[in-house]
């Protein structure tokens, strides 16, 4: 009788649905059979099982210098049982009798093997689509015509261009302390959406010599905001940002981004009803968004934090944070860290607009460190950048995008 391996990673009325993944970020669960496992090796608690014939394409077509790697599945365990635990998988497979079901689940903690770690980071399902280069084994970003179409400032999108993206590399021509007079945006939208400062004060230039959030030159946000002409998208959508907290501690933070009105808003805080417009308040356990035409309170879902402290610092602190924001065409709300991992999700209520929690109605983005112009509610620390993507480009795909910006502008 055959026998399969059943990994689940998490339930499945958050999953993504995504059957593929160059993370282990977005796939829920996923069975392959025993046959196909090409070898397995150990790592510090835990190890890869690496598979044959398991990809998503029957044939691929890459360029010289390149390859597809083979799906692999990595598994925490009890750290010192790494090989106990290979030669348990080892044993099952080779019994002819017995199960036929090898299980490891995070979710309903009913694993075949009690070594197996059984948290979610415990389990993750590499079904790659992105190529690498045989030399380094890093991802390959093509030749110089794939990189001319997808990358911008140091990220490849792979496919996935923005229309809108603020980054370090327009601001190179600014010195320390002076005013951004125009954040110009190197996406596909073009100089339509260069942005300018808004307010009574104006945001500054924090070049990379001079801070402590990024390893690049940013701007620092206060009391500041910057003015968007009208960028507007109607369904699925992704958002990604770069922001940096050193020396802020604990305290919360308001809205990173919104329109005129005090409608759209998002991606932190927590909005307490005052009317028919909600009055900001800073969070730092909230994460929360809402859209054009929607007066009535906030979606919202608890995270266990955005921030570390950045004032009583830890020696591994790291200031640099990016986020990747995705609404789905069910118009379910997803957020991704740094890690590339999905901390927070929103369930779909396409509601009326009155109604609380709506997840429904027009991005609209007019401002970028506040929204309405509530500058004691509004977003405080460094921005390194900011972006927008006119489709849910999926799990997998943020979770890169998540992992490469952390990557870049970190120290």
């Amino acid at each position: 009788m055959k026998k399969f391996f059943l990994f689940r990673r998490e339930e499945d009325s958050i999953s993504s649905g995504s059957t593929t993944s160059n993370t282990g970020v977005g796939i829920s669960t996923i069975s392959i059979p025993a046959d196909s496992v090409s070898y397995m090796t150990t790592k510090k608690g835990g190890l890869v099982i690496t598979f044959n014939y398991s990809s998503a394409f029957e044939d691929t077509f890459l360029k010289e210098g390149q390859s597809l790697p083979k799906t692999t599945v990595e598994l925490g365990c009890i750290e010192g049982q790494e090989s106990a635990l290979m030669e348990e998988i080892l044993n099952f497979i080779s019994n002819p009798g017995g199960k036929n079901i090898m299980r490891f689940d995070s979710v309903g903690k009913n694993s075949t093997f009690g070594r197996f770690g059984q948290d979610r980071g415990d389990i993750r399902p590499i079904v790659p689509t992105l190529a690498v280069d045989t030399i380094s084994g890093e991802i390959s970003e093509g030749d110089e015509q794939d990189q001319y179409l997808n990358k911008i400032a140091g990220i490849n999108f792979y496919g996935n261009t923005p229309e809108i993206d603020y980054n370090h590399e327009t601001l190179i021509g600014y010195a320390n302390g002076d005013t951004v007079t125009t954040w110009v945006n190197s996406g596909t939208g073009g100089s339509t959406y260069n942005i300018s400062p808004g307010g009574a004060t104006t945001p500054s230039v924090i070049t990379a010599a001079n801070q402590n959030d990024f390893s690049q030159t940013a701007v620092a946000l206060a009391a500041e905001y910057f003015e968007v002409p009208p960028y507007e998208v109607s369904g699925d959508y992704t958002i990604y940002a770069v922001v940096g907290r050193y020396g802020l501690g604990l305290i919360g933070n308001g809205p990173l981004y919104g329109d005129a009105n005090g409608e759209t808003t998002g991606f932190m805080g927590l909005f307490e009803e005052n009317g028919t417009i909600e009055k900001s308040k800073q969070s730092n356990t909230r994460f929360a968004v809402r859209h054009d035409g929607k007066t009535g309170a906030v979606a919202f879902t608890s995270v266990n934090r955005f921030f570390d402290d950045g004032v009583d610092r830890a020696d591994d602190f790291v200031a640099c944070y990016s986020f990747v924001i995705r609404r789905d065409e069910d118009f379910n709300i997803h957020l991704h860290d740094r890690s590339g991992d999905i901390i927070a999700f929103i369930p779909a209520f396409v509601g009326k607009d009155s109604q609380p929690g709506c997840t429904n109605g027009n991005l609209l983005i007019e401002r970028l460190g506040t929204t309405n112009e509530i500058v004691s509610g509004n977003f405080k620390g460094g921005l390194a950048r900011f972006g927008v993507i006119n489709k849910d480009i999926g799990a997998g795909p943020a979770s890169q995008l998540a992992t490469d910006l952390f990557n870049l502008y970190k120290f």
